[in-house]
């Protein structure tokens, strides 16, 4: 065989080498690719099932199926929710709750007592920004219950959507506070940023998270 012919056999062979690896390592092949990268030459642990010791095999949910717990379901938009009805009107501990999860996520904005005061912001001046409203000003009293619910769950302005962050209840009773008389909001933020004789400011936190915690199980 002459050289050139024998040349020629080489770079087929290592041709179709080519070819069967490149095939073995297709983005989505169940057998060596994740399809996350171009190529999977190894597969990365962290994408295989988790299973500790001495648990049984842990298998995959079978096709369609869906889950019933976990995740949400998207909030109706502003102009869909105006006749929505706040499922915790009447409960006496949603007040309470609503002040709890402000102290906790949006105090910092709107302030501590939802005066349009917030030390974040009164930061939106700076760039020329829109402050976060006050809940006594026009724009939000003139929002009804369920557009209060639609404007927490998807956002609105600077605000950010809060229906991945929040459960509907947390989100149900931040809207008891908005919509409570400004004497009863008032009151609410008073008693949560009321730090107790012999308490610090971290321990007045962590007896918050768990009385948010406490109502969230009732």
């Amino acid at each position: 065989m002459s050289s050139t012919k024998q040349q020629s056999v080489w770079l087929l062979i290592v041709a179709m080498a080519a070819v069967v690896i490149f095939a073995a390592c297709e983005p989505g092949d169940p057998g060596r690719s994740t399809g996350s990268y171009p190529i999977d030459i190894f597969q990365e642990m962290h994408y295989n099932q988790s299973q500790k010791a001495q648990e049984p095999p842990r298998f995959s949910a079978p096709v369609d199926s869906v889950p019933i717990i976990g995740g949400y379901i998207p909030a109706p938009s502003k102009a869909n929710a105006a006749d929505l009805r706040n499922p915790l009107t009447g409960d006496p501990t949603a007040l309470r709750r609503g002040a709890l999860l402000y102290k906790q996520n949006c105090s910092m904005c709107h302030g501590k007592t939802a005066a349009e005061d917030g030390y974040v912001g009164l930061k939106f001046v700076d760039y020329a920004a829109p402050q976060p409203p006050a809940f006594a000003s026009d724009r939000i009293t003139q929002l009804t219950p369920g557009e209060t619910y639609a404007a927490l769950s998807n956002g609105s302005g600077y605000m950010p959507p809060y229906q991945g962050l929040l459960n509907e209840a947390d989100r149900w009773a931040l809207v008891s506070l908005v919509k409570a008389t400004s004497s009863e909001r008032a009151a609410a933020l008073s008693a949560v940023n009321t730090i107790a004789d012999g308490d610090t400011s971290v321990t007045n936190e962590i007896k918050r998270a768990l009385e948010l915690n406490q109502l969230r199980a009732n």
